[in-house]
């Protein structure tokens, strides 16, 4: 069979999710060339599900495992990767996602427009409810790091682009999403999963080790894709590998279990520690880019722990800050905002500025609350946080400052 030059492979590790479904028909339904898609889907399920008209489509390579026998997300995403054959590109997601009408063409469009020859077009996609198909945004985000766990892996956040509107082209990214992830399909067989990385840890991995092989990052600078975040309704992992199925011998290992052992192995990757019992093989850096070179991208200090304040900010990469900067000690702040009673918006902007008005953290309420629970860090003094609703109309209205 001969591969289109605009084919696609769409990536999709799914467990015991009632949303695969409707993810790939409206994957499908959107592309403006459906007939250059091609699916391989790790099935992770029970007895009940079915995979409806797909189950005997030639474009679909099936990997069946019964949810018992799962051994994590990134063992899923690693088995996926071998059944690439060839396809010009890639596409990476979750199993609970809407599309843009044309999103393959789009994708393909953004990928020309970054000027590299070895982009990736990735972010936190918008969000969704399945009930309805409800999209609720069309604003892209950016992903910015918001600290470093106990563990050794980041939390990132979403926040929107700035002056997204006027944007014509992806913006520069330090770090990319596993369930929105859009490049070359070679990057199947450059970068090989480490199947022993369980969940919490995936993007970061991702990150460093793609970009060290060559990999530019960009996240797009309009909305494409869209997620389910609150993952209700759905089964999880975690839930599923517990102490109760280990003692009755459903299943064979405890999720923290693997999580602990997972992310040993990330610190070991990411010199954050060393271990000399891990040998990571395949599955280390490349050798295109350094780790230094990340991190002095990325601002990023592994071994400390730190992260630069204007990664923290979300100030778009590189940041090449040869100073020693991580000797600064950014300061966690907390707050709980009552927030104005508010009908008939589209969403809430509230943040939290310094005294000169730049803005150190932003949340977008997509649903009202009356009180919101707001922790930042920053090497900057807060000053005051804002409350702008935007109304139906996509008109600022009301906005009120207030000092902390």
């Amino acid at each position: 069979m001969s591969i289109s030059n605009d084919s696609i492979f769409v990536q999709i590790a799914a467990y015991r999710d009632p949303e695969l479904l409707p993810t790939i028909r409206d994957c499908i339904a959107k592309a403006k060339h459906p007939e250059n898609l091609t699916f391989g889907i790790h099935w992770q399920r029970d007895e009940t599900e079915s995979l409806g008209e797909f189950a005997n489509d030639s474009r679909f390579k099936i990997i069946d495992t019964y949810w018992s026998k799962s051994k994590g997300l990134c063992w899923a995403r690693s088995l996926i990767q071998k059944l690439w054959n060839g396809e010009e590109y890639t596409l990476q997601l979750d199993s609970h996602h809407r599309f843009l009408q044309n999103w393959d063409e789009e994708l393909i469009e953004m990928m020309r427009l970054t000027g590299s020859s070895k982009p990736i077009i990735t972010s936190y996609a918008g969000m969704y409810k399945p009930a309805g198909n409800i999209l609720l945004n069309k604003e892209p985000y950016l992903m910015i790091a918001s600290e470093f766990t106990s563990g050794g892996t980041i939390l990132f956040r979403p926040y929107i682009i700035p002056n997204w509107q006027n944007l014509t082209k992806p913006i520069p990214a330090r770090f990319v999403s596993g369930h929105f992830f859009f490049t070359l399909g070679r990057h199947c067989e450059e970068y090989k999963y480490d199947p022993n990385i369980y969940f919490a840890g995936d993007e970061i991995s991702l990150s460093i080790r793609s970009y060290t092989l060559g990999y530019d990052l960009f996240h797009p600078h309009k909305t494409v894709i869209w997620h389910e975040y609150t993952r209700e309704g759905r089964t999880k992992h975690w839930t599923d590998f517990n102490e109760q199925n280990l003692n009755s011998g459903v299943v064979d290992n405890v999720w923290w279990k693997m999580d602990e052992q997972s992310k040993r192995r990330l610190r070991h990757m990411l010199q954050e520690e060393y271990h000399s019992d891990i040998d990571l093989g395949t599955y280390g850096l490349g050798m295109v880019r350094t780790h230094r070179e990340y991190e002095l991208y990325a601002g990023i200090d592994f071994r400390n722990r730190k992260l630069h304040p204007y990664t923290l900010e979300g100030k778009f990469p590189p940041i090449n800050d040869t100073s020693p900067w991580y000797e600064i000690e950014p300061q966690t702040y907390e707050y709980e905002l009552n927030i104005p009673h508010t009908e008939n918006f589209k969403f809430i902007y509230i943040g939290i500025e310094d005294k000169s008005g730049k803005v150190l953290h932003r949340t977008d309420l997509q649903t009202y609350t009356k009180k919101l629970n707001v922790k930042l860090t920053t090497t900057e003094i807060p000053y005051k946080w804002v409350y702008w609703p935007v109304n139906t109309n996509n008109e600022w209205v009301n906005r009120m400052d207030t000092l902390l």
